[in-house]
């Protein structure tokens, strides 16, 4: 997030009261041999805080505070996964849904989220921004599917200037895949003070710059405890992110982190961690600054602050005041029957089918889907207990197939404007006219809702399909009430599996039928070349409705293997689709894509005979300073990885290709030259 100059003159004042040495000592100068020159109070205080929630303190715990022993017991790294769970992604967004900056928030109460008033100075700023959990990487290093919410300033927003805070309401269900805020837990509150001493180790839990979620674990030393209002921290490396929790080595929050002491040379300039000097950093962002030192706000001021100055609003604050008592995800871990909400997504769920019913198994970590938490290798659940769909991993077959709602007054359809952007964006044209299969009418190009395709007639496949993508928030939901849940477009109950309709307007001997794919035992995906999400915006539900239905035609359909198509499973195309997506919250884009096929392609014999394609490209078409981006993509199942956000770093680059090679590659398709000029690779 970048910071303001209000911001930074602000720490800068508080800055004076800390000794000369506290800026220039490393924290190789902290022996953990060594005591600290601590009272007998000191200690006691802070050691009543190990037993906060129902814990039980070990030795190593109490050796660590007296600064003899700086080793963490094994539970140290399931607390931390567990305190990640509600510390989120903050993408703050203008009101036509475009990003412009990134920060830290967490939940501290079911529905209220802490974050810094330099995030959210004013309601106004919230109301279009987005909280993302879950925003991270698994195990092995590959993008975890996140869950992003809106925020509710209209039910409840309070900030202080002062002291750097803002409190915003949070949606309860996600934008997709109705997901609940409870899933992901929240912080305890805790209004006393002792919960740091001098020299210990804190850890922060971060995304910085808006990277996917990150620890500064044990890279934060508390170098002073003076001031009424901040906690000074040091670190040589691991600066924190504006809006994160500030924790000591039992996960409790003690400061909510704001912003630091800048490194600059004698003329004033500001260092950078890239090595690189600016005059200004109020235009930087603050991860990308070397700062000197850290300063977090008390959370023992804001509790007070909340409690003289913030006014009930929808029952938040009396909410408020119950989860600074506990149910938060530390303690809710400590008491096996404590009873908590919904489920906690540290590690990937498990489900496992017993004699006795279901078993959720959540690595060392282990749920009850009806809310106990408990510490353990398993859990058998009731035979009646439901399990969450987003969870099931069973392979049951649905009762029946039904076709989504489709308007099949085909002449509604005006198919890909080329004029979507301000910038016109032609269409690529065909190499070879010949294999083309026209429609029923004499048609090259095939009209849908906000996206076109020319399809191939002897393999039965889109040569190449183009859409118009808009991902603002009017746009998606255009008539606030209505639900625009996937199955609700669809008009399917509990049990309907989607099924695929041919078009009327092209020749059935040039489709693919959905029989294929239902009759195939499980081999290919129904992959979407046109992601349903993209083209699913509109001035009405009716519209949003048609352009969702439009894509379950089977002309928009490839087989694809499922660990390559879907993004829960870690598919580089649904992936990719992902990504591409969560950057069209931002702008308007065109995407061209479609199957690479070769003559060489391998045959699947099924109820009919398809060849099946190894590869699929996108080219996509972004706008900046009101000129055109291109950006190509050729992708194979073997990949594994995406960049974080729109841009092509170092290690997606080998994975770019310039224009002209991918028409090398596709061969059938050919773009006009504004896009080769346009290309940015």
């Amino acid at each position: 997030m970048d910071l303001s100059n209000k911001v930074l003159s602000a720490t800068l004042r508080r800055a004076r009261i800390l000794p000369k040495d506290a800026l220039t000592h490393r924290k190789a100068d902290f022996i953990p041999q060594k005591p600290r020159n601590l009272t007998a109070g000191d200690v006691s205080n802070r050691a009543s805080f190990l037993t906060r929630g129902g814990a039980q303190p070990t030795k190593v715990e109490f050796e660590r505070l007296l600064g003899t022993n700086d080793l963490v017991d094994e539970f140290y790294l399931e607390r931390a996964l567990l305190a990640a769970n509600p510390v989120c992604r903050i993408s703050i967004r203008t009101p036509s849904g475009h990003e412009r900056g990134a920060a830290t928030g967490f939940m501290i109460s079911p529905k209220l989220l802490l974050t810094n008033e330099h995030v959210f100075g004013a309601a106004e700023e919230a109301t279009s921004s987005i909280a993302e959990f879950n925003y991270r990487y698994d195990i092995a290093g590959r993008p975890e599917l996140s869950h992003r919410f809106r925020l509710r300033p209209d039910l409840f927003f309070f900030n202080d200037e002062t002291l750097d805070f803002a409190l915003v309401s949070v949606e309860q269900q996600s934008l997709e895949n109705n997901i609940s805020l409870g899933n992901f837990g929240y912080h305890r509150l805790i209004p006393d003070r002792g919960k740091i001493l001098l020299k210990e180790w804190m850890t922060i839990i971060q995304h910085p710059g808006g990277a996917r979620r990150q620890f500064a674990i044990r890279e934060n030393e508390c170098i002073n405890i003076q001031d009424p209002d901040v906690i000074w921290y040091k670190s040589d490396t691991a600066q924190g992110s504006s809006g994160s929790p500030v924790l000591n080595d039992s996960f409790q929050v003690v400061a909510l982190h704001n912003a630091g002491v800048p490194r600059r040379d004698k003329q004033g300039n500001y260092f950078l961690k890239s090595g690189r000097k600016v005059k200004d950093i109020s235009d930087v962002d603050d991860s990308a600054v070397d700062w000197i030192a850290n300063a977090g706000i008390r959370i023992s001021r804001i509790c007070a602050c909340i409690n003289e100055k913030a006014r009930e609003k929808n029952g938040h604050i009396a909410e408020l005041k119950e989860a600074m008592l506990g149910g938060d995800v530390i303690s809710s871990a400590y008491q096996s029957n404590d009873q908590r909400e919904g489920v906690t997504m540290s590690q990937r769920p498990i489900i496992q089918s017993t004699n006795n019913g279901n078993r959720l198994i959540l690595g060392t970590l282990v749920l009850e889907l009806n809310g106990n938490f408990n510490l353990g290798s398993s859990v058998t659940l009731p035979t009646n207990t439901s399990v969450p769909a987003f969870l099931d991993q069973s392979s049951q077959a649905a009762e029946t197939y039904k076709e989504p709602i489709i308007d099949t007054n085909y002449d509604s359809r005006t198919g890909f404007d080329i004029n979507f952007l301000g910038i016109k964006t032609p269409l690529p044209s065909v190499v070879n006219q010949s294999v083309i299969a026209r429609t029923k009418d004499g048609r090259k190009v095939i009209p849908y809702e906000h996206f076109s395709l020319v399809m191939h007639k002897n393999r039965k496949l889109a040569i190449f399909t183009a859409a118009n993508v808009d991902g603002s928030a009017q746009a998606k939901k255009p008539e606030p009430g209505k639900s625009y849940d996937r199955d609700v477009l669809n008009g399917y109950v509990k049990g309907e599996l989607e099924k695929w309709v041919l078009d009327p307007r092209l020749d059935e001997k040039f489709q693919i039928p959905d029989g294929f794919y239902t009759k195939d035992n499980g081999a290919f995906d129904k992959g979407h070349i046109v992601r349903r999400d993209d083209v699913c915006f509109g001035l009405s539900f009716s519209q949003v409705q048609r352009a969702n239905g439009d894509t379950f035609h089977v002309t928009n359909c490839s087989p694809q293997r499922g660990n390559f198509n879907r993004s829960n499973r870690h598919g580089i195309w649904g992936q990719l689709e992902n990504f591409i997506g969560a950057q069209s919250d931002k702008e308007q884009y065109c995407i061209f894509a479609g199957p690479v096929m070769l003559s060489e392609d391998k045959t699947f014999s099924g109820t009919e005979k398809v060849q099946i394609p190894e590869r699929f490209w996108k080219v996509v078409c972004a706008t900046k300073n009101q000129k055109l981006q291109v950006f190509a993509f050729v992708l194979e199942q073997q990949l594994s990885d995406l960049p974080l956000e729109f841009h092509v770093d170092a290690e997606w680059k080998p994975k770019q290709l310039k224009l002209k090679d991918l028409e090398k590659i596709v061969k059938l398709v050919k773009f006009p030259k504004l896009y080769h000029d346009a290309d940015q690779r």
